[in-house]
């Protein structure tokens, strides 16, 4: 009976994912976020229109943890879908956009998305039959996780650095990168603020109380909303695309399989790192994934292999984060984190190969069911985008999410939360202001974790009068 109703569940989280991905702005770590901040009532909830299947309280949770698993997975499936046709730029920048959008403007969007699709499937796929060898590389009896958390700082300034000297037309532009290490330095302190147990906390005020979440927790909403979501919606209202009708028949990927291999391959161990590594985001894994193509093949198979291996790093970061919760009880992602706090106490290390843990094995579950159905439902939808773009006045959604996105600020985090919101956003604005990548954003959760390994929390504390 709890594998029928963790199917509904799973369901139920596919459809948030549907929600999460097809809308921009709105991500999946603030559904997450919602029912683990309203968690007393979804549980009350289940428990009543469960009643009849008599289900215990941990049974509920790993209900309720099926339900995130579903939207997180579908979500990564999905979320190409408004990021190629909704983000394409004018055709005069066509040269400097990424190749989805290269796609759209030729008319090929739908491959695009069929690429994705395939990308994620794979990586899925493949990140389920490195199920038993992480287990054994990460845990007992390698224990590599140990050896690695020991180089942890190496490891993260070397990313740093990879992102870093990636900006710029050559190794000697030196602009861009400059700004690339003030975009990192500006989140990196702001999320650093917002972590540090400080006095920052102690008048806050929202309108609905969160039991057992910490006021640091609260702020991680506007800061990941104002850096990534609101910032990027304010930078697509300044374009107004002509995007022509798009291929839709007879659509194939036209990329051979030793690239297709390469790409999910590379994508799928290059998204394994966030799933082990604090403060490796899915966003730096993909740019590390670029290093992967080869410059021998022409622009527009190196393009169609990136599509590919870019979406394998999001739906791979999704499970081995599962995995790493199981395997070195960590906590790698938002999703994760809320999984964590739903299950505190009821969740099992996966010691025996021999003996999965039951929690583990229904998440895995939703896993499987989510990315079958996720698959089906990206091409389907994939196609209705293909024509609805035209349809729907892009600046007027715009503007509704980015309004919907302030409300649910003040309502989870209030005006300290619009405050931070704000902020988050102006420093958002910076890399396409100045043409260099979103992923040096990810400062606000690299930056912090440096300090803490380097033990100068306090001095930096000190020093900022906190």
């Amino acid at each position: 009976m709890l594998i029928i109703l963790a199917t509904i569940f799973t369901f139920v989280g596919i459809g948030l994912g549907i929600i999460t991905g097809l809308i921009p702005g709105v991500h999946v770590n603030t559904v997450s976020f919602v029912i683990v901040s309203s968690q007393a009532a979804i549980i009350a909830f289940s428990l009543g229109i469960l009643a009849s299947f008599s289900p215990s309280t941990p049974q509920v949770l790993a209900l309720i943890s099926a339900l995130i698993m579903g939207c997180v997975v579908s979500h990564t499936f999905l979320n190409f879908i408004p990021s190629t046709y909704l983000g394409a730029p004018e055709g005069e920048t066509a040269l400097s956009v990424l190749p989805a959008h290269k796609m759209v403007l030729e008319g090929k969007g739908y491959e695009a998305i069929l690429i994705s699709a395939w990308g994620s499937l794979g990586a899925a796929v493949l990140a389920l039959a490195l199920l038993i060898p992480a287990r054994l590389v990460m845990g007992p009896p390698v224990n590599f996780y140990i050896i690695l958390s020991s180089y942890i700082i190496l490891i993260l300034f070397s990313v740093i650095g990879v992102l870093v000297m990636q900006e710029g037309r050559s190794l000697f532009d030196i602009k861009p990168k400059l700004v690339a290490i003030g975009v990192f330095f500006l989140s990196g302190l702001l999320g650093f603020i917002l972590l540090a147990p400080t006095a920052l906390y102690s008048n806050t005020w929202v309108p609905i109380s969160q039991e057992g979440v910490s006021p640091a927790t609260l702020m991680f909403f506007p800061l990941f909303t104002g850096l990534f979501g609101i910032s990027n919606l304010l930078i697509s209202l300044m374009d107004n695309p002509t995007i022509p009708d798009q291929i839709l028949e007879d659509v194939e990927v036209d990329l051979e399989s030793k690239n297709q291999f390469r790409a999910i391959v590379s994508g799928t161990l290059s998204g394994g790192m966030v799933g082990w590594l604090p403060g490796i985001t899915a966003a730096a894994a993909t740019a590390v994934t670029s290093l992967f193509t080869s410059e021998e093949d022409g622009e527009e198979v190196q393009g169609r292999e990136y599509i590919m291996a870019v979406s394998a790093v999001d739906t791979s970061c999704a499970i081995f984060t599962l995995l790493a919760l199981f395997i070195i009880m960590r906590a790698r992602s938002g999703a994760m984190q809320s999984v964590l706090q739903l299950n505190h106490g009821n969740i099992d290390p996966w010691v025996s190969i021999s003996f999965m843990p039951w929690l583990m094995a229904l998440l895995l579950y939703s896993v499987i069911l989510a990315s079958a159905v996720a698959f089906c439902l990206t091409l389907y939808f994939g196609k209705l985008f293909s024509g609805l773009h035209k349809k729907v006045k892009y600046s007027t959604m715009s503007k509704s999410i980015i309004i919907f996105l302030i409300v649910m600020i003040f309502v989870f985090s209030g005006p300290l939360g619009l405050f931070v919101g704000l902020v988050a956003t102006c420093i958002g604005l910076i890399p396409p202001l100045y043409g260099v990548k979103r992923v040096h954003l990810m400062g606000c959760i690299i930056f912090p974790i440096i300090l803490f390994f380097l033990g100068w929390n306090r001095a930096i504390l000190v020093l900022f009068g906190l």
